[in-house]
């Protein structure tokens, strides 16, 4: 090898290092919203990205997102495309619990984020909740990377916080699934933010879940008119398990679901002239 290559190769290999952004096999370097450089916090030792689901979780990509407080955000990605799916999970879970749901959806064309809200499963601790905010993250996650169609589902308490973050984030959503919605949690209240929707919402519960029924039809009353829907189904179960649910309500819930994506995910046609 000639001495002028044999600068170059170490010219190249110092702006590698400097960098951090190459690898040595030339393939992507990890999301910068992964790296713990990306926190202004402290570091904190986390529990790995789905840590109770690994095996599940790492067949998608694995990242942490920053919220605007600096909290980073337990995520798995699935899917590519246009037309995207972000899953907001109940009080006592994380993430974990939808990624079999995810899965199919990825299967069927969609880009789906799964995450921990800030104070849950692998995400960082949080003094105080961030439950909008981390939505809004996961969205422009979305956006900013190539998706600029998304739907929020949320389950129960996730079902709260997904109306919320749809009545705030702008540009408007393509929609949001709220199913099993408390009106409020956490004094978080999406009665009152229901009125204020600007995409189609569709709310679901069952009929033999304590007052769940009653919050989803009261959200449904506030929602603006031309936006609303909601499905009732005759079951006992409640949020995520009512969506995987091997019953007949069950696949009522994921039919409505599913018609909702194509409506508000796929591109109207182009009229021809």
């Amino acid at each position: 090898m000639s001495l002028r290559r044999v600068l170059l190769a170490a010219v190249g290999f110092l702006v590698c290092v400097a960098g951090a952004g190459c690898t040595r096999d030339g393939g992507p370097t990890a999301d910068p919203s992964d790296s713990a450089a990306a926190s202004h916090s402290p570091a904190i030792s986390l529990p790995p990205v789905g840590a109770e689901c690994r095996e599940l979780a790492v067949q998608g990509r694995t990242l942490r997102l920053e919220n605007s407080a600096g909290l980073r955000l337990a995520a798995v990605d699935l899917g590519a495309g246009p037309m995207g799916v972000v899953l907001a999970h109940q009080s006592d879970a994380s993430m974990c619990q939808w990624l079999p749901y995810a899965t199919a959806l990825a299967n069927l064309g969609y880009r789906v984020v799964a995450f921990d809200f800030a104070g849950f499963g692998a995400s960082s601790p949080a003094p105080e909740k961030t439950y909008v905010e981390d939505i809004r993250t996961v969205v422009d996650y979305l956006r900013e990377r190539g998706t600029p169609r998304v739907v929020v589902i949320g389950a129960s308490m996730g079902a709260t916080m997904s109306v919320v973050a749809a009545s705030t984030i702008n540009p408007p959503l393509d929609g949001v699934v709220a199913v099993s919605p408390p009106a409020t949690f956490d004094e978080i209240d999406a009665k009152r933010a229901a009125p204020s929707l600007a995409c189609a919402a569709l709310y679901i519960a069952s009929t033999d879940d304590g007052d769940y029924a009653v919050y989803a039809s009261e959200l449904n009353d506030a929602t603006p008119e031309p936006l609303r829907g909601l499905a009732v189904v005759d079951s006992p179960e409640h949020g995520v398990g009512l969506v995987g649910a091997q019953t007949a309500a069950g696949a009522q819930v994921r039919a409505e679901i599913s018609d909702f994506l194509r409506e508000h995910l796929h591109p109207s046609p182009t009229p021809t002239s």
